[in-house]
């Protein structure tokens, strides 16, 4: 037993060296932006990190969203805002995005809903790119289900990488047994998972991730307890 233990261990060990490391300074920049197709829980994950940010670090937020094409996306980050007692604009051209921007200034951090729509549409992400202001003061989080295929996923990563992703975010943890695809996808692409969610509950089901983290979920924690 002690073997097998060991060898679960080593093959931990060698699993997490593989992944690339944590990002440093999550939700430090002034913008905090995600991406990604409809359906993945994009809107839920940012009243999350906000709510994580808002309640947990007492930093001062506020939300612009630019998914103009949801009525219900925007109907939902406000009531998001309203439980969080925090500021929201809608943005429907860049114009309002930077007005936005300006109006949150004095925020220390803005988190950015953007529309979903059909990633095999690469002019979408054009449109994003032509919308929003991508500069150094932005995080760029690409969310991504876990209940997708690992194929789409990849159609879904080569879309968005003409923004400059930060790092993955991954949903519906709860929803699947099969986690692999995380794994691949963060090694394939040399892009570090900071979170991954769990749930519905806002900002409850939201999980920090680390290399270590997510080798114990994918082994079904039978990796001896380590520091994550």
């Amino acid at each position: 037993e002690t073997k097998a233990a060991e060898a679960m261990t080593v093959t931990g060990d060698f699993l997490t060296d593989m992944l690339p490391p944590k990002a440093e300074g999550m939700l430090e920049k002034k913008f905090i932006n995600v991406v990604g197709p409809t359906g993945v829980g994009k809107t839920t994950t940012l009243a999350k990190l906000a709510a994580a940010t808002s309640l947990k670090r007492h930093k001062k937020v506020a939300f612009i969203t630019a998914d103009t094409y949801r009525i219900a996306a925007i109907e939902q980050l406000k009531t998001y805002a309203n439980i969080l007692h925090v500021p929201i604009e809608v943005a429907y051209n860049l114009e309002d995005f930077k007005k936005a921007c300006e109006k949150f200034s004095h925020y220390d951090h803005v988190f950015i809903d953007t529309a979903g729509r059909n990633f095999l549409n690469k002019e979408y992400v054009e449109d994003l790119k032509s919308f929003i202001s991508f500069n150094d003061e932005m995080e760029t989080y690409l969310v991504l289900s876990l209940t997708s295929k690992q194929h789409d996923m990849e159609a879904i990563y080569r879309q968005f990488s003409i923004l400059p992703i930060s790092s993955f975010i991954f949903t519906k943890l709860d929803e699947t047994t099969s986690l692999g695809a995380m794994f691949n996808m963060a090694v394939k692409y040399k892009t570090n998972i900071a979170f991954a969610t769990n749930g519905q509950n806002v900002p409850d089901d939201l999980i920090e991730a680390s290399p270590r983290k997510i080798v114990r979920l994918l082994m079904g924690d039978s990796m001896n307890e380590r520091p994550s």
